[in-house]
């Protein structure tokens, strides 16, 4: 009986792209869960990866299925629980399974379509224009070439290759191989041990061979390049000793490893009493006690980090692996080195920063088994480990854990599911939990584990509000500027948080009031000074700054606000002697640059460290004893309703980073908003506090963790047909859910235009809702026609951490 197998394709108008192929009989053994397929889409060929696979009678319901046409993996480069996420993913969120399993893969690991054309045509002369025979003669001299090969060397022959294809003097083949592949080194190998070797080197004539055989009797297998150095040898030498047996060259993988900055590594410490009983509980829940997910709820400063690697410890030497996830890239750094330090080679590292060659090697050490300890940012959440004991989700409140583009999962529904599946130990700190954890915790659904106090002699720092509608200054006011003065003088450091990059927000004229606007999005272009352009900061749209204002032709262009490039200008204007750094990500675009600046900072080649959300947590710089927060209010009045939390997240998180060694620590938080909860919660430290006025406000507001949230959105370049699309999905929504989900919209997003593109979103408050994935798919599927027809793309994000 014919298989059938359900294949994730990447079809953007398809509420969950999964679709049904006949198996043909000769790709049958082939054909298993996890391995990419070649299939028919209407009159395309895409790829897939294959969900599963049944008889033709389970699954074709009576339907004329069309066949795969090619298989791509001899191995699956997808394991089965991987492949299970996906499925669970796409019935319970709408993940598409094809974005979510592809964004598990490095980049190298991919495949890409290559059209090679060769000539079909007889051997005589070609008879064509002059421009043409040129290329269709070397086409034929090369025999099968890339088409991109083709257009390199004659950038317009695309026409031309179409025009002979189509006449037949040309022919084409469509290949998809791997984008890159395992490095190589070739090694000289002995056939025979040490003492034989030397015997042998000994009754050799040449001085070279001899020296070869003795280097290769004391190390062993040696790269060929390196041996040669060593010798002084040259490679007849080595074929010399090939054939008489002694010696075999052989290709072997070249482990492409990233560096770690052993700047960052610290002397092994004994654990506290806090630390030691939060262990504790780690390896007893590790040894089958109680399993709920652990929140590790430590003041900044605390040890959390040891707590973490003790209990890696505790799970290597139950023979099972771990992953330890942070939220940052620039973070990755540093927490490498402490993991790296203590477990060596053991330890992989997984995030987007790396090159491709380091993250194609790296998943392919784990795959293999080779690495039983994984760090990485959101993505190696997919890491491919086997018998996971432990995940750790470092920083767990940070709203980077949420991919805010298709596929939109967060790395901590995606790391609890993968340790329910492994029976493994999930493990959320942060000195700020969020408010679902926070509450989750107090109804014990987690399990609460406390570290009250910094570790050592280090003890939390002062800090001092500076209200801004009393005290001047500009961006640095007074009792800013006279405490850096003195940090400077005693020889400390400094950070400044400035969570906007840029010079200026917005450029406004004083004549007619209007700002100057991406003409892509409903968003004021941002003003980068450093190079005279202004950008904007989500479609990537850039211009020169301009002389006059472009709706009145006035001269009186005034910048508002301030970004990292105007507080590092301000500080340089200050403090003419300072040695400044900025890290934002103007700055660290460029690979490696996040390691390269915290790296200068911590070797104290700077002063002062100015820079957004990147540095504010994670960082563990004992000569910092003033942090400054240049506006702690910033998101205060965005309509969000995260805005009070993300405020005391940051502030908290940042004014951790003074006095982590013996010097004591100031903070100094310049504000317009003192009195606000959040404000005042996080100067004095009170997570209690602002739980409190934090949870009656999304009671009232029925927002998380009193219900759940889910956005469907559509956007269109028309924004009627926008807006009638969402209307027809949300009527249908409005008539399926219970009546206790409330259902809002459609309505125009917070920010109503992005990419030239309109958009609107409903949004669902719900409690009870099991079938609302289904309910949705459902209401999409109704639509499906007109949807394609006019281009509207709808996507749905549950559990969102914003609402923009």
């Amino acid at each position: 009986m014919n298989a059938v197998a359900v294949v994730a394709v990447d079809a953007p108008y398809e509420p969950d792209g999964r679709f049904s192929y006949l198996v043909p009989s000769a790709l049958r053994p082939k054909v298993v869960p996890g391995v990419r397929v070649v299939v028919p889409f209407g009159r395309r060929r895409l790829e897939g990866i294959v969900l599963d696979v049944a008889t033709a009678m389970e699954a074709a319901g009576g339907r004329l299925l069309r066949p795969i046409l090619e298989v791509l993996d001899d191995e699956p480069p997808f394991t089965p629980e991987l492949v299970r996420l996906a499925v669970h993913l796409v019935e319970t969120r709408l993940i598409p399974p094809y974005r979510l399993l592809l964004s598990m893969l490095p980049p190298a690991v991919k495949t890409e379509e290559r059209r090679l054309i060769r000539w079909n045509g007889d051997d005589g002369p070609i008879i064509a224009l002059p421009e043409e025979a040129e290329v269709l003669e070397w086409i034929r001299d090369r025999g099968p070439v890339a088409l991109e090969a083709i257009l390199r060397r004659f950038p317009e022959a695309g026409p031309i290759v179409d025009d002979f294809l189509e006449r037949g003097w040309l022919a084409e083949a469509r290949v998809r191989k791997p984008r890159g592949r395992t490095k190589t080194v070739r090694f000289a190998v002995p056939n025979a041990a040490a003492p034989a070797l030397r015997e042998a080197a000994a009754s050799l004539r040449g001085i070279r061979q001899r020296a070869v055989l003795e280097t290769l009797a004391e190390r062993g297998p040696t790269p060929v390049a390196e041996l040669l150095r060593l010798t002084g040898a040259s490679r007849s030498s080595l074929e010399a000793l090939v054939d008489a047996g002694w010696i075999r060259l052989e290709a072997r993988p070249l482990s492409r490893r990233p560096e770690v900055d052993a700047a960052w590594r610290r002397p092994t410490v004994e654990l506290t009493d806090d630390q030691k009983a939060a262990v504790r509980a780690i390896e007893g829940a590790l040894d089958g006690g109680d399993r709920r997910p652990i929140l590790l709820h430590g003041v900044t400063g605390s040890g959390k980090t040891e707590v973490y690697l003790a209990a890696i410890e505790a799970t290597l030497a139950r023979g099972r692996t771990a992953l330890l996830l942070v939220p940052e890239i620039a973070l990755t750094p540093m927490m490498l080195a402490r993991v790296e330090q203590r477990f060596g080679d053991r330890v992989a590292i997984l995030h987007s920063g790396l090159g491709a060659g380091e993250r194609h090697d790296e998943w392919q050490r784990i795959r293999r088994g080779e690495a039983s300890v994984v760090v990485g940012a959101r993505s190696a959440v997919f890491a491919p480990l086997a018998d996971i004991g432990l995940i750790v989700l470092d920083e767990e409140h940070e709203a980077s854990y949420k991919q805010e583009e298709t596929p939109r999962y967060h790395a901590r529904e995606i790391a609890r599911w993968r340790a329910a599946h492994h029976g493994a130990v999930f493990v959320l700190g942060s000195a700020t939990p969020s408010v679902e954890s926070y509450a989750l915790a107090r109804a014990g659904r987690y399990r609460l584990v406390t570290l009250p106090r910094r570790v050592g002699s280090a003890r939390l720092p002062d800090v001092r509000v500076v209200d801004l509608r009393k005290e001047g200054g500009g961006l640095l006011s007074r009792p800013l500027r006279e405490a850096i003065e003195e940090r400077l003088r005693r020889g400390e450091q400094v950070i400044l948080l400035q969570n906007r990059r840029g010079y200026a927000p917005v450029m406004l004229c004083r004549r007619c009031g209007r700002a100057i606007e991406c003409p892509h999005c409903a968003v004021t272009l941002t003003y980068h000074r450093a190079d005279g352009a202004l950008r904007c900061h989500y479609c990537g749209y850039e211009q020169p700054m301009v002389d006059r204002c472009p709706f009145c032709g006035s001269p009186h262009l005034i910048p508002l606000g301030g970004g990292t490039q105007r507080v590092e200008e301000a500080l340089l204007h200050s403090f003419p002697e300072a040695r400044v750094l900025r890290m934002d990500r103007d700055t660290t675009g460029r690979r490696g640059a996040h390691a390269e600046l915290l790296g200068r900072f911590l070797r104290g080649e700077a002063d002062i460290l100015v820079g957004t959300q990147m540095i504010a947590k994670g960082l563990d710089i004992p000569r910092v004893t003033l942090v400054g927060i240049v506006l702690a209010d910033a998101r205060l009045g965005f309509p969000d309703f995260r805005a009070a939390e993300r405020t005391f997240q940051l502030v908290t998180q940042v004014a951790g980073r003074a006095g982590r060694g013996e010097l004591p620590g100031e903070v100094i938080v310049q504000t317009y908003m003192p009195d606000h909860p959040s404000i005042r919660a996080a100067v004095t430290g009170d997570v209690a506090a602002f739980f409190a006025a934090e949870i009656a406000a999304r009671k009232k507001g029925a927002y998380p963790p009193y219900y759940r949230l889910a956005v469907v959105q559509a956007d269109a370049r028309d924004a009627r047909v926008a807006r009638e699309a969402l209307g027809a999905v949300t009527e249908r929504l409005r008539m399926a859910v219970v009546p206790e989900t409330i259902v809002v919209g459609p309505a125009p997003a917070p920010i109503p235009k992005l990419r030239d593109r309109f958009r609107f979103h409903t949004l669902i408050k719900y409690k009870q809702e099991p079938e609302l994935a289904s309910k949705i798919r459902r209401a999409l599927r109704e639509i499906e026609r007109p949807v394609r027809r006019q281009e509207v793309a709808v996507t749905v994000d549950f559990d969102p951490e914003t609402l923009f």
